[in-house]
């Protein structure tokens, strides 16, 4: 599990991203941390091994120029910085972050495949390091690449050859998704798109939220936005969207969908799934939460278990039924601790 944030407006997007992904990483993140952005027609990074306060302290992450960017934090795996998000292109020209796992679809072999087609031609995998990493692709060569720098390079490469359509950035996310689909959300800036965030989305979460100004947040839980914001939506699932600079969106749901989603389970049914956990001796973490209401969807359908966790605890916070609890944990290196976020229910 991963948390993601996205924002475009008239404010610098460094101090707004990172006050997002603060809010959230506790959820689902602190392991590996990064941000991209844009300014001027190029693309600005920073990423590091360890949690937001990590990258801002060893990072000028917070300095970052430009007014639209994304962000992201994840949990623990193996590899060093390059095994973080965002990936970026051969090009330098497009970052990519993702939420989400191989799943239901147990496609691994297919982006295998795509990951060695990539390699032959011509575009870099900075992820790559020898030996097996659990369920990411190892190509004939002996090195395992991380399934999200496949995705990133897989978009850029569909970019290309759409490049002369409208919307390519969107076609090419959509298309990188439906013809492999994960269980997984995703957000693309590109160099050459200064005014738009595309997003692509399977069943992970991913939250939209506006401010009176027009501007757009996106998040994966609601509990990340700022005050400011006025209104919220979900963005559907199966869909890719772009999210412009002028407080417009635009929506197209995928036209494959392999897997179908999943009924959303009633507001009632998901409350009953947890409060058991919730009255328990030990708080209970995110995770916990999503397991307990994860039968609520039929076998063989998409869940969103992950948002309706999130959607019910951002209601019981703003009814002030619960409270949210960071400890910290061990980190990815030695001697570095990560927020690890518990919920208690209010006396």
């Amino acid at each position: 599990m991963c948390v993601i944030a996205g924002y475009i407006g008239d404010k610098q997007a460094a101090p707004v991203l990172l006050k997002m992904l603060q809010q959230e990483e506790g959820l689902g993140g602190g392991y590996y941390s990064g941000m991209a952005t844009i300014h001027e027609g190029k693309l600005h990074y920073e990423k590091v091994v360890g949690d937001v306060n990590t990258l801002i302290k060893n990072t000028p992450a917070m300095q970052l120029p430009g007014t639209i960017g994304i962000a992201h934090s994840r949990t623990a795996s193996g590899g060093g910085r390059e095994w973080g998000h965002p990936f970026v292109d051969t090009k330098d020209q497009l970052a990519y972050i993702a939420n989400g796992a191989v799943g239901i679809f147990d496609n691994l072999s297919l982006l295998t495949a795509l990951s060695e087609k990539l390699v032959a031609d011509g575009h870099r995998f900075l992820s790559a390091q020898n030996g097996s990493m659990g369920k990411y692709p190892q190509l004939t060569n002996g090195q395992s690449i991380h399934f999200s720098d496949t995705f990133c390079q897989a978009i850029a490469a569909a970019y290309e050859e759409l490049a002369d359509h409208s919307h390519p950035l969107l076609m090419a996310a959509a298309q990188a998704y439906q013809d492999y689909p994960n269980e997984i959300v995703g957000l693309c800036l590109h160099a050459a798109h200064p005014d738009e965030i595309v997003a692509v989305r399977h069943n992970q979460p991913c939250e939209i939220g506006r401010n009176d100004n027009g501007e757009i947040y996106l998040a994966t839980t609601t509990i990340a936005f700022p005050p400011e914001v006025s209104s919220q939506m979900r963005m559907p699932a199966q869909a890719g969207a772009i999210f412009h600079r002028d407080g417009s969106m635009h929506i197209e749901p995928f036209r494959k969908n392999p897997i179908p989603l999943g009924p959303f389970p009633s507001p009632f049914a998901i409350q009953e799934a947890i409060t058991p956990l919730l009255k328990s001796f030990e708080p209970p973490t995110l995770g916990t939460l999503c397991d307990a209401v994860k039968p609520l969807w039929p076998e063989g359908t998409l869940n969103e278990k992950a948002i309706a966790v999130y959607e019910t605890l951002a209601s019981m916070l703003h009814e002030n039924r619960i409270y949210l609890q960071d400890i910290r944990i061990p980190g990815m290196e030695e001697d570095t601790t990560v927020p690890r976020t518990h919920v208690h229910l209010t006396q």
